[in-house]
């Protein structure tokens, strides 16, 4: 649906990691995103929970420069939408591994190719709260379509098609860090 929506845009080309149910590595995913010039690597995804206790939207970045300047961008965008949909954020993340690399093998094999990656977390398809938003086929494919305007706004497209043009969007400015952007372990003062 992400791809069907998007080719409606001017000037665009998707291409699917995936078109049939088929093993391909984290990494071969990310060196067929650079065999093809991808300007960004979309990884949709839907959540579980160990106690099957969290619901909501997130999305996961890379930490480091202009990927993690990127990736923020367009998340922001998608993280927008998802909460004008109604699904509660649980924010914009980056994750470590214990080599001090991002922890998500796609998105630290697009970072090594200079592709910027999102690891999108649409719902949690183990949790009541979601549930409305992922119960059936025209709400799944709803998520592709918003996938597909956040994109578009991201990039400042225009669509004759669907009579939208986004070239003024006015996008969040995420400045390049310095050094990497880990992720908050700071102990909260009040949980509840």
């Amino acid at each position: 649906a992400m791809k069907e929506e998007l080719e409606k845009y001017e000037g665009i080309e998707v291409y699917l990691t995936h078109e049939t149910d088929k093993d391909m590595s984290l990494e071969e995913r990310a060196e067929f995103a650079r065999d093809k010039n991808a300007d960004f690597l979309f990884c949709l995804h839907f959540n579980l929970s160990e106690h099957h206790t969290l619901f909501g939207a997130e999305c996961w970045v890379s930490a480091f420069g202009e990927n993690y300047s990127k990736g923020y961008g367009f998340a922001s965008v998608e993280m927008e939408l998802l909460e004008e949909l109604g699904l509660y954020s649980r924010g914009i993340k980056t994750r470590l591994g214990r080599k001090g690399l991002d922890y998500y093998g796609i998105i630290r094999h697009a970072a090594e190719r200079d592709i910027p990656c999102v690891l999108i977390e649409h719902c949690h398809l183990d949790q009541d709260n979601d549930k409305p938003f992922y119960d059936h086929d025209e709400k799944l494919k709803a998520f592709g379509r918003l996938d597909a305007t956040a994109a578009a706004k991201y990039f400042h497209l225009r669509s004759d098609i669907l009579g939208v043009d986004y070239s003024g969007y006015q996008n969040v400015v995420v400045d390049v860090p310095a050094d990497v952007v880990a992720p908050d372990s700071t102990e909260p003062d009040f949980c509840a």
